[in-house]
């Protein structure tokens, strides 16, 4: 028997993504106050009690290192921002609202910073200048800030409210705590503390522009906290 003629970009098969925004953030943020604690008490053990070894422990955990856990926690955090802000984009512009683009390029934008957290790209920059990177880093977030304000206030208040916090925090966290730790020696139990100040800012900016953005999200789709995304697999056109 033949088998049945499929049109060309049917779909195969559809699923519904469904989250619930706070318990979803509340686990995330569990999950980095859980990081950041164990890289303390390591730090304290370390330099208060005995020292350890750099590897596993202290490489495994620590804020300031790349290829760790804590590394690929904010890379994920950052890539799952990234996703439900191109869920945002999509929608606007399927609803031809003129603010889709801005949607799109913030999730562009938070998918740079998690490869660059994955990769360390802003790492790379101070080798090449004696230049700290979170000057220019510092310029840049305020540029932004002034290329989004028309799309901030076209924001409900609480939103915009809480995107401008968020940013606030992370911006205070990446280049203000990485401004006063620069000078400081790496091998001391004051700057490793000082990381944890500056990666938890980091962490909680994040955590707190991807509640208030699911929350955005559950709302223009008539929810009260959970949102959901509909994938469709396209079905592979037989050969």
């Amino acid at each position: 028997m033949d088998a049945p003629q499929r049109e060309p970009g049917s779909v195969k098969a559809t699923y519904t993504i469904v989250t619930d925004a706070e318990r979803f953030v509340a686990g995330l943020a569990l999950t980095a106050f859980a990081l950041l604690l164990v890289h303390s008490v390591i730090t304290i053990y370390h330099y208060q009690i005995e020292e350890l070894e750099w590897i596993p422990w202290r490489q495994l955990f620590d804020v300031d290192e790349e290829n760790n856990l804590p590394t690929w926690f904010s890379g994920f955090l950052l890539g799952v921002t990234s996703f439900w802000l191109w869920v945002a984009a999509t929608a606007k512009r399927a609803a031809s609202n003129r603010w889709w683009i801005h949607w799109k390029s913030l999730a562009l934008g938070f998918l740079v910073l998690c490869i660059d957290e994955v990769a360390g790209l802003h790492e790379s920059f101070n080798t090449v200048t004696d230049t700290s990177w979170a000057i220019p880093g510092g310029i840049l977030a305020v540029a932004v800030g002034l290329l989004f304000f028309s799309f901030l206030w076209s924001l409900p208040a609480a939103t915009r409210t809480v995107f401008v916090l968020a940013g606030g925090i992370y911006v205070g966290g990446a280049v203000g705590v990485e401004m006063v730790g620069a000078p400081m020696d790496a091998d001391t139990m004051t700057y490793n503390l000082t990381t944890v100040v500056e990666e938890g800012m980091e962490m909680a900016g994040v955590l707190l522009f991807l509640l208030a953005l699911l929350r955005y999200l559950a709302r223009e789709q008539g929810a009260s906290h959970a949102v959901s995304v509909r994938v469709e697999v396209p079905d592979t056109p037989p050969a």
